[in-house]
């Protein structure tokens, strides 16, 4: 089932599928949101929970038990409660139970929100430690922006100049040292046909919390705020219509990962009764 948010004419749609943002509109209704072609890459805007990335043999290791988890984790193949209903927000909630629990195994509460104002559409998250021991986790956004035009028609630009190293993935792992230097005191990353090839462009601690995609001839699309997560995901379907801004709090397992949870760059340690808030931000106009 999908629920809306409208503020001033504008609107968004959310799936209770892993609370999944699935359109933004504006007030003259384009759509800013890719629309999930099967033929192409069928997601939207999926969430990355409690993992982000593929584990190494898909598998990781708490207190001396074993467990399987795929791809970038368990939230967006479940389905979420509708908490909170007004006309401008709606929030879903999961909590774990003794299906997460067979491959998850701490109690949690994990809440999104989605609320719209004056053309800025705030995607909030909520992780709350409902167990008596300290939870282990990580988290990551991947939305995905229709382009009306070529892809080469456009260019993502950072806040503030950056100095990155683009990690590249090999067989869905993170390689342990970065295939280059990709920006050297730079904010433009222009997009072309040619660019995803390799996969996913991965930076890691990146300084602008603030992203602009552009169009060449017409100017500022959107804009995207991160919430201030360390790393960042490029990434789009070669030649598709579509480019994913993708805040990470963590990355995909290196060859030689030991496959202990705790161990796993980027892992986040929350203890019992705490919960751990963030969100990112798209505005359009």
């Amino acid at each position: 089932m999908r629920y809306s948010v409208k503020h001033d004419g504008f609107s968004a749609q959310i799936d209770e599928l892993g609370a999944e943002l699935k359109s933004f509109k504006n007030d003259k209704s384009e759509e800013f949101i890719w629309q999930g072609d099967p033929a192409v890459w069928s997601g939207s805007a999926p969430i990355l929970f409690p993992i982000v990335g593929q584990l190494k043999n898909g598998r990781y290791s708490f207190q001396g038990k074993d467990f399987q988890l795929p791809k970038h984790g368990l939230a967006r193949t479940r389905v979420f409660s509708l908490a909170q209903n007004t006309d401008s927000e709606k929030s879903f909630v999961l909590t774990s139970d003794a299906d997460t629990h067979k491959v998850y195994p701490f109690s949690f509460e994990f809440t999104v929100c989605f609320r719209l104002e004056a053309g800025l559409l705030e995607v909030s998250y909520q992780v709350k430690n409902m167990g008596p021991d300290a939870l282990y986790f990580t988290l990551g956004s991947h939305p995905a922006f229709g382009l009306p035009e070529s892809l080469e028609d456009y260019y993502i630009e950072f806040e503030q100049p950056e100095t990155l190293d683009r990690y590249c993935l090999k067989d869905g792992l993170l390689c342990d040292n970065p295939e280059k230097r990709y920006l050297s005191n730079g904010n433009k990353i222009h997009l072309t046909k040619d660019l995803f090839k390799n996969d996913a462009l991965i930076f890691k601690n990146i300084q602008s919390k603030k992203l602009s995609l552009q169009n060449i001839r017409t100017g500022q699309r959107l804009s995207f705020d991160t919430g201030g997560a360390p790393h960042l995901g490029i990434w789009a379907k070669p030649g598709a219509a579509f480019v994913c801004l993708e805040p990470w709090y963590s990355y995909n397992d290196a060859p030689d990962s030991t496959g202990e949870l705790t161990q796993k760059p980027g892992i986040m340690r929350l203890p019992s009764a705490q919960t751990f808030q963030t969100a990112y931000t798209i505005k359009i106009g």
